[in-house]
Protein backbone atom coordinates (compact mmCIF):
# COMPACT_ATOMS: atom_id res chain seq x y z
CA UNK A 1 0.00 0.00 0.00
CA UNK A 2 1.46 3.67 -0.81
CA UNK A 3 2.42 5.66 1.89
CA UNK A 4 -0.18 8.83 1.28
CA UNK A 5 2.23 10.96 3.10
CA UNK A 6 4.89 10.49 0.34
CA UNK A 7 4.66 12.97 -2.67
CA UNK A 8 3.35 10.88 -6.19
CA UNK A 9 4.85 10.95 -9.14
CA UNK A 10 4.36 9.98 -12.70
CA UNK A 11 7.54 8.30 -13.66
CA UNK A 12 6.07 4.96 -12.15
CA UNK A 13 3.14 3.05 -12.49
CA UNK A 14 0.70 4.33 -9.56
CA UNK A 15 1.51 2.62 -6.25
CA UNK A 16 5.01 1.44 -7.17
CA UNK A 17 7.42 2.61 -4.88
CA UNK A 18 11.80 2.22 -5.60
CA UNK A 19 11.77 1.38 -1.74
CA UNK A 20 9.78 -0.75 1.48
CA UNK A 21 8.84 1.46 4.17
CA UNK A 22 9.43 0.43 7.58
CA UNK A 23 9.54 0.68 10.95
CA UNK A 24 12.61 1.33 13.05
CA UNK A 25 12.97 2.53 16.40
CA UNK A 26 14.88 5.90 16.84
CA UNK A 27 17.46 6.32 19.06
CA UNK A 28 18.28 9.53 21.23
CA UNK A 29 21.29 10.63 19.26
CA UNK A 30 19.37 10.49 15.70
CA UNK A 31 16.40 11.89 18.01
CA UNK A 32 19.08 14.83 18.98
CA UNK A 33 19.69 14.96 14.92
CA UNK A 34 16.48 15.54 14.01
CA UNK A 35 16.02 18.16 16.86
CA UNK A 36 19.14 20.10 16.31
CA UNK A 37 20.02 19.59 12.35
CA UNK A 38 16.17 20.49 11.87
CA UNK A 39 17.29 23.58 9.71
CA UNK A 40 19.16 21.28 7.51
CA UNK A 41 16.05 19.02 6.48
CA UNK A 42 14.08 20.49 3.71
CA UNK A 43 10.52 19.70 2.78
CA UNK A 44 8.98 18.24 -0.30
CA UNK A 45 7.29 21.15 -2.41
CA UNK A 46 6.35 21.11 -6.16
CA UNK A 47 8.28 24.26 -6.73
CA UNK A 48 12.03 23.90 -7.68
CA UNK A 49 14.98 23.61 -5.79
CA UNK A 50 16.40 26.65 -6.38
CA UNK A 51 13.75 28.75 -6.13
CA UNK A 52 11.99 27.21 -2.90
CA UNK A 53 15.58 26.55 -0.77
CA UNK A 54 18.21 29.31 -1.68
CA UNK A 55 20.07 28.75 1.27
CA UNK A 56 23.23 30.66 0.92
CA UNK A 57 25.96 27.89 0.91
CA UNK A 58 24.02 26.66 -2.17
CA UNK A 59 26.81 26.32 -5.10
CA UNK A 60 27.08 24.58 -8.16
CA UNK A 61 27.86 22.03 -9.29
CA UNK A 62 24.93 19.85 -7.33
CA UNK A 63 24.95 16.29 -6.64
CA UNK A 64 22.36 14.01 -5.37
CA UNK A 65 22.97 10.99 -2.82
CA UNK A 66 19.53 8.67 -2.84
CA UNK A 67 19.08 6.28 -0.30
CA UNK A 68 21.14 7.36 1.84
CA UNK A 69 21.12 5.13 5.01
CA UNK A 70 23.21 5.69 7.83
CA UNK A 71 24.66 9.26 5.91
CA UNK A 72 28.40 8.22 6.20
CA UNK A 73 28.72 8.27 2.43
CA UNK A 74 26.74 11.35 2.38
CA UNK A 75 29.33 13.28 4.63
CA UNK A 76 32.57 12.07 3.09
CA UNK A 77 31.20 13.41 -0.07
CA UNK A 78 30.65 17.04 1.16
CA UNK A 79 33.20 16.83 3.59
CA UNK A 80 36.16 16.14 0.43
CA UNK A 81 34.13 18.76 -1.98
CA UNK A 82 33.44 21.88 0.58
CA UNK A 83 33.16 24.02 -2.76
CA UNK A 84 30.26 21.60 -3.99
CA UNK A 85 26.29 20.78 -2.82
CA UNK A 86 25.13 17.66 -1.71
CA UNK A 87 21.56 16.75 -1.55
CA UNK A 88 21.09 13.52 0.66
CA UNK A 89 17.48 12.06 0.02
CA UNK A 90 16.20 8.97 2.07
CA UNK A 91 12.50 7.60 3.85
CA UNK A 92 14.27 6.45 6.55
CA UNK A 93 13.76 8.91 9.84
CA UNK A 94 16.61 6.94 11.98
CA UNK A 95 19.27 7.68 8.96
CA UNK A 96 17.69 10.95 8.75
CA UNK A 97 18.50 11.86 12.06
CA UNK A 98 21.94 10.28 11.76
CA UNK A 99 22.92 12.00 9.10
CA UNK A 100 21.71 15.38 10.21
CA UNK A 101 23.45 14.83 13.54
CA UNK A 102 26.30 14.61 11.91
CA UNK A 103 26.32 17.88 10.01
CA UNK A 104 25.74 19.85 12.56
CA UNK A 105 28.43 18.37 14.81
CA UNK A 106 30.74 18.81 12.31
CA UNK A 107 29.35 21.72 10.86
CA UNK A 108 28.76 21.34 7.24
CA UNK A 109 27.17 23.81 5.13
CA UNK A 110 27.40 22.36 1.77
CA UNK A 111 24.80 19.62 2.36
CA UNK A 112 20.87 19.34 2.68
CA UNK A 113 18.47 16.49 3.65
CA UNK A 114 15.07 15.95 2.58
CA UNK A 115 13.12 12.72 3.96
CA UNK A 116 11.20 11.83 0.87
CA UNK A 117 10.73 9.95 -2.41
CA UNK A 118 13.77 10.68 -4.49
CA UNK A 119 11.67 9.64 -7.85
CA UNK A 120 9.32 12.43 -6.69
CA UNK A 121 12.07 15.10 -5.95
CA UNK A 122 13.78 14.71 -9.13
CA UNK A 123 10.49 14.92 -11.10
CA UNK A 124 8.87 17.99 -10.07
CA UNK A 125 11.54 20.05 -8.10
CA UNK A 126 14.64 19.34 -9.82
CA UNK A 127 14.96 20.98 -13.60
CA UNK A 128 16.80 19.56 -16.68
CA UNK A 129 20.22 19.96 -17.15
CA UNK A 130 20.60 21.26 -13.83
CA UNK A 131 22.22 18.57 -12.08
CA UNK A 132 26.34 17.49 -11.99
CA UNK A 133 25.77 13.61 -10.86
CA UNK A 134 23.60 11.27 -8.87
CA UNK A 135 24.51 8.41 -6.16
CA UNK A 136 22.56 5.50 -5.70
CA UNK A 137 25.17 2.83 -3.77
CA UNK A 138 23.59 0.16 -3.26
CA UNK A 139 19.55 0.34 -3.84
CA UNK A 140 17.34 -2.33 -2.95
CA UNK A 141 18.13 -5.53 -5.21
CA UNK A 142 14.65 -6.29 -4.98
CA UNK A 143 15.91 -10.19 -5.85
CA UNK A 144 12.42 -11.78 -6.90
CA UNK A 145 11.24 -11.10 -10.56
CA UNK A 146 7.36 -9.60 -9.40
CA UNK A 147 9.66 -6.89 -7.90
CA UNK A 148 11.94 -5.87 -10.23
CA UNK A 149 9.41 -3.34 -10.76
CA UNK A 150 10.43 -1.41 -8.10
CA UNK A 151 14.28 -1.68 -8.82
CA UNK A 152 15.28 1.81 -9.27
CA UNK A 153 17.52 1.47 -12.02
CA UNK A 154 14.87 0.63 -15.37
CA UNK A 155 13.77 2.52 -18.06
CA UNK A 156 11.27 5.06 -16.80
CA UNK A 157 13.57 6.27 -14.34
CA UNK A 158 17.32 6.07 -16.43
CA UNK A 159 15.03 8.55 -18.82
CA UNK A 160 14.11 10.88 -16.09
CA UNK A 161 18.21 11.10 -14.73
CA UNK A 162 19.36 11.72 -17.88
CA UNK A 163 17.12 14.78 -18.52
CA UNK A 164 18.23 16.16 -14.90
CA UNK A 165 22.02 15.50 -15.68
CA UNK A 166 23.97 18.36 -17.17
CA UNK A 167 25.52 17.21 -19.95
CA UNK A 168 28.52 14.48 -18.84
CA UNK A 169 26.68 14.60 -16.09
CA UNK A 170 27.31 11.12 -14.22
CA UNK A 171 25.09 8.32 -12.16
CA UNK A 172 27.25 6.17 -9.93
CA UNK A 173 25.68 3.36 -8.76
CA UNK A 174 26.60 -0.18 -6.57
CA UNK A 175 25.60 -3.08 -6.21
CA UNK A 176 26.27 -6.50 -4.36
CA UNK A 177 23.87 -8.75 -5.95
CA UNK A 178 25.10 -9.95 -9.07
CA UNK A 179 22.14 -10.31 -10.76
CA UNK A 180 21.02 -7.22 -10.29
CA UNK A 181 24.75 -5.75 -11.92
CA UNK A 182 23.80 -7.93 -14.78
CA UNK A 183 20.55 -6.54 -15.11
CA UNK A 184 21.72 -2.95 -15.35
CA UNK A 185 25.07 -3.91 -17.62
CA UNK A 186 22.24 -4.77 -19.86
CA UNK A 187 20.15 -1.95 -19.66
CA UNK A 188 22.39 0.88 -20.28
CA UNK A 189 23.75 -1.58 -23.26
CA UNK A 190 20.03 -1.44 -24.81
CA UNK A 191 19.80 0.76 -28.50
CA UNK A 192 17.34 2.87 -27.09
CA UNK A 193 19.74 3.90 -23.86
CA UNK A 194 23.52 3.14 -24.97
CA UNK A 195 23.37 6.46 -27.10
CA UNK A 196 22.31 8.66 -24.61
CA UNK A 197 24.64 7.09 -21.79
CA UNK A 198 28.56 6.09 -21.82
CA UNK A 199 30.24 4.43 -19.27
CA UNK A 200 29.93 1.06 -17.20
CA UNK A 201 31.62 -0.72 -14.67
CA UNK A 202 34.60 1.07 -13.25
CA UNK A 203 36.84 0.41 -10.00
CA UNK A 204 35.54 1.15 -6.59
CA UNK A 205 36.23 4.53 -5.86
CA UNK A 206 38.06 5.77 -2.61
CA UNK A 207 34.55 5.69 -0.38
CA UNK A 208 33.73 4.81 3.26
CA UNK A 209 32.47 1.05 3.21
CA UNK A 210 28.74 1.33 4.29
CA UNK A 211 26.64 -0.93 6.19
CA UNK A 212 25.36 -2.77 3.41
CA UNK A 213 28.87 -3.42 1.69
CA UNK A 214 30.60 -4.58 5.00
CA UNK A 215 27.66 -7.20 4.44
CA UNK A 216 28.24 -8.03 1.15
CA UNK A 217 31.84 -8.64 2.34
CA UNK A 218 31.24 -10.67 5.06
CA UNK A 219 28.41 -13.04 3.02
CA UNK A 220 31.31 -13.07 -0.08
CA UNK A 221 28.83 -11.47 -2.40
CA UNK A 222 30.62 -9.54 -4.91
CA UNK A 223 30.22 -5.50 -5.08
CA UNK A 224 30.20 -3.77 -8.58
CA UNK A 225 30.87 -0.30 -9.15
CA UNK A 226 29.08 1.45 -12.40
CA UNK A 227 29.62 4.89 -13.67
CA UNK A 228 27.22 6.20 -16.64
CA UNK A 229 27.92 9.71 -18.32
CA UNK A 230 24.79 11.27 -20.11
CA UNK A 231 26.31 12.33 -23.64
CA UNK A 232 25.49 15.34 -24.92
Amino acid sequence: MSDPSLPTNSVLSSGIRTFKPRRSRITPSQRNGLIYGGENLLTFTNRSLRSTYLWPELKSPLFIDIGFGNGVSSIALAEANPEYSFLAIDVHTPGVGNLLGEIHTRGLKNIRVMETDSIAVLEHMIAPDSISGIYTLFPDPWPKSRHHKRRIVQPAIMNLFNSRLVPQGFWHIATDWQDYADCITGLFEQPNYAPRWSGGIVNRPDRPITHYERRAIQDGRTVTDFRFVRCE
